[in-house]
């Protein structure tokens, strides 16, 4: 049971210092367009083509900050566990491939599915939206002067 505790302390501590860094890194970019060429972000959206302007960036950015910060720090608290190198090594780079093809593909399935799901809004849509809202009102109202017309 102590070393359950002392891995999760471990865990606990690396991914709040993980996280901690990546939000002072991405905090500046606000936009797609601001990202470097080889940013694990950007290589998100190419991977699954996703379309950013259909996304909300936010849950995006944050998403694969989550993302990468458990990565980190699992495999960082695993290293600190096994005494060998050789195998913490081995074991690391099979639990990070492991991790990162798992949670990554999630992600994407996600968000794409978010982004079927995205309605473009035109502006024919909304000025039928706003008819539709009009014509409510008026069906309304119409319909209160009748009922005063009958009890009169």
């Amino acid at each position: 049971m102590n070393i359950v505790l002392e891995f999760l302390t471990d865990f606990v501590i690396m991914f709040i210092l993980v996280f901690l860094v990546y939000k002072l890194v991405y905090r500046k970019k606000t936009d797609f367009s601001k990202l470097g060429p080889r940013d694990t972000l950007r290589d998100f959206v190419l991977k699954y083509d996703l379309d950013v302007r259909k996304l909300n960036f936010k849950k995006l950015l944050n998403t694969v900050i989550l993302m990468n910060s458990f990565i980190i720090a699992f495999a960082g608290a695993i290293i600190t566990r096994i005494e060998n190198f050789m195998w913490s090594i081995i074991v690391c780079l099979a639990v990070v491939m492991i991790l990162m093809y798992a949670l990554f593909n999630i992600a994407g399935k996600y968000f794409q599915k978010e982004q079927s799901n995205y309605k473009e809004k035109t502006v024919d849509d909304s000025i039928k939206e706003v008819v539709k809202e009009s014509k409510k009102k008026t069906t309304k109202k119409t319909t209160k002067r009748k009922r005063v017309n009958k009890d009169v």
